[in-house]
């Protein structure tokens, strides 16, 4: 519980910095996308959740590029994929109110708790980077995955606000 804990709030903590702007080269430039992922935790035992790569394809991806980099997995060693092995975009489309539903492969149905929460996550904070993405909803061979507690996933839920410590 305690290891859950402390990988939720990891990740709100990184989700907090999860904005336009982008640091390269100590200094912050607007219009760059990054990748997320999750941290190899055989590197690193305590820290972030998650981290980001710089995207590194054309200067205005589209939804299929972005997933595409994303499914294809990291290129930084301390990084990991989430995704099982073979899941690939099967189609999206934009619903009302700025939400992007993802399809993915029947592959992604096979993650669980905090691998699945992950997942969304890097998919979710990855594509939310896109002009007009307010949320996004992941189905898997056109289902939605039924053990999630909701199925609208906005990158605002993944930070924590901890309540101020008051002097006592």
């Amino acid at each position: 519980m305690r290891r859950w804990l402390m990988l939720l709030l990891a990740l709100a903590l990184l989700a907090a910095g999860a904005g336009c702007a982008r640091e390269s080269g100590g200094k912050w430039e607007e219009g760059d996308y990054l990748l997320y992922f999750p941290v190899d935790s055989r590197q690193e035992v305590y820290g972030s959740a998650l981290d980001t790569q710089p995207y590194e394809g054309e200067a205005e991806p589209s939804v299929e590029s972005l997933m595409e980099a994303l499914l294809q997995g990291p290129t930084r060693d301390t990084l990991i994929s989430p995704f099982p092995r073979n899941v690939s975009l099967i189609a999206w489309e934009w619903k009302e109110d700025g939400v992007l539903c993802i399809t993915l492969s029947e592959q992604y149905s096979g993650l669980a708790d905090i691998s699945l929460t992950l997942a969304d996550y890097c998919i979710v904070l990855t594509l939310s980077q896109l002009p007009g993405v307010e949320g996004v909803e992941i189905q898997s061979a056109g289902y939605s995955v039924n053990y999630r507690s909701h199925q609208l996933l906005r990158p605002e839920e993944a930070e924590l606000v901890l309540p101020q410590a008051t002097g006592t």
